[in-house]
């Protein structure tokens, strides 16, 4: 019965935080400001290439490369992307 009185304070503790709308957010996940991402993640447009040129499709929490070697920090599924007019990000690949 012990036991269940010491995990059950560390449970609430998890539950707290994952239900907070204060979180930050983690890496490829989408944002609007730096402030919305974890530590060491900006808020960055992630480009797409089409006909009619290059845009920004959306921004995620990243972090900025120069090769896939950058972004091993990241997570096992990111590799470095070019930016359009903005500099390379890490994105997350299937």
């Amino acid at each position: 019965m012990k036991m269940t009185f010491r995990i059950l304070p560390g449970l609430l503790l998890a539950l707290l935080c994952a239900c907070s709308s204060d979180a930050l957010r983690g890496a490829g996940t989408s944002c609007t400001s730096d402030g919305d991402c974890a530590a060491g993640l900006n808020c960055l447009g992630l480009g797409v290439a089409s006909d009619g040129g290059c845009s920004t499709a959306i921004s995620a929490c990243s972090k900025t490369c120069q090769t896939d070697a950058d972004c091993v920090s990241v997570g096992a599924k990111f590799r470095c992307f070019a930016g359009c007019g903005t500099p390379s990000s890490c994105g997350q690949t299937p």
